[in-house]
């Protein structure tokens, strides 16, 4: 007799389980879309605090993106650059480079705010260490120097490969 009370009971017992864990599915939720990855300008573009290699504050820069209308070669203007310049330059891509490199470039006569002449130009050192974007910091390395200019604008000569450590502010 007790055999068969259990036999009845585990037929009943698995019908209920079955049709407790039927009724109570989970309803879908449609998937929110995810927002769209952040192009290679707007990774680069923004306010960033500048350091010298030992950590102290330097000066404030803006970079920020010009398009040009060809996805590979846009350009960047950057704002206070060193403390003293405003300048534009093009960007290009190639594969065999970093994909986030910065290219500051050469540029023959840049006024400072004193109105005195500089060169500057991108340092060749190790390419693909500095002037890159990595997580919100760039370490750029530059050439600065008023060799061209220092007698007739009346200053003491100048050069440096320049070292310094721009942040991204959010």
């Amino acid at each position: 007799m007790r055999l068969k009370t259990i036999n009845g009971i585990v037929p009943k017992l698995f019908g209920f389980l079955l049709l407790i864990s039927l009724g109570c599915r989970k309803d879908k939720v449609p998937a929110l879309p995810l927002p769209p990855e952040p192009t290679k300008w707007e990774k680069i573009s923004g306010a960033y605090k500048v350091y010298d290699t030992l950590g102290v504050f330097l000066y404030n820069m803006n970079i920020s993106h010009v398009p040009s209308g060809n996805n590979n070669t846009d350009s960047l203007r950057f704002e206070n650059f060193d403390g003293e310049f405003t300048f534009t330059y093009k960007q290009e891509d190639f594969s065999n480079e970093p994909e986030l490199l910065i290219r500051t470039g050469y540029h023959e006569e840049l006024f400072d705010s004193n109105m005195n002449r500089w060169k500057l130009l991108t340092a060749a050192n190790d390419q693909f260490y500095y002037n890159v974007l990595e997580n919100d910091t760039i370490r750029f390395i530059f050439r600065k120097t008023n060799i061209n200019y220092y007698l007739y604008d009346s200053v003491p000569y100048f050069y440096c490969e320049c070292k310094q450590i721009a942040v991204k502010q959010h």
